[in-house]
């Protein structure tokens, strides 16, 4: 009897199978409006975490190159130089203390042996590191020219200022390094003190 029970069962479910109930015209334009609004959220959102995610990348990239410059100017006592990189070439673009100028081609650390603020490849100089450009897209200013520059002291041997980072030139994705004299880093998020324009 267990047996018959069984084979009853089974046929039942496999008649009962091939009938398949749909849905209305209703419940599928309201699950269809419903999953339309649930992914354009998730792009917005989406959007907003790379664009967040590509600015705190490149920002951290020179946060650790001004504590690296920092690192070797104590640990040396030496004037130890972070210079914007003249595009294509492994130097320094120039050593101007003045105006917003952009940092996107990457930058170089040095030991400034001769003390004239410039890396060129024919130099007494010690090169320490070198870095490379940002992403399309993504712009760096720093609002007191070509170079910061550390002493043995830890203290900026340059004039104090700060870094501004926009990823796609979005506010929403702005970062701000502000170095005072005592040459410590401090990061914020946001607008950034001054604009794009020189």
């Amino acid at each position: 009897m267990c047996m018959e029970a069984q084979h009853t069962f089974r046929a039942r479910i496999l008649r009962d199978g091939f009938y398949q109930q749909g849905l209305s015209l209703t419940e599928l334009l309201v699950t269809l409006g419903i999953t339309a609004f649930l992914s354009t959220i998730g792009v917005d959102s989406y959007q907003t975490f790379i664009g967040n995610a590509q600015a705190d990348r490149e920002i951290n990239s020179l946060r650790t190159a001004l504590a690296l410059a920092r690192s070797e100017a104590v640990t040396r006592d030496l004037t130890v130089i972070l210079c914007r990189k003249q595009p294509g070439q492994i130097e320094c673009a120039g050593k101007s203390a003045k105006g917003q100028v952009s940092w996107a081609n990457g930058w170089l650390i040095f030991v400034d042996v001769d003390g004239d603020r410039l890396y060129t490849e024919n130099t007494s100089d010690l090169l320490l590191r070198v870095y490379s450009g940002l992403d399309d897209g993504t712009l760096l200013k720093w609002n007191r020219g070509d170079y910061i520059g550390y002493q043995g002291s830890g203290s900026l041997a340059s004039l104090n200022g700060s870094f501004c980072l926009w990823w796609n030139s979005s506010e929403a994705f702005s970062r701000e390094l502000k170095i005072p004299y005592t040459g410590r880093v401090r990061a914020t998020s946001g607008e950034c003190s001054y604009g794009l324009g020189p």
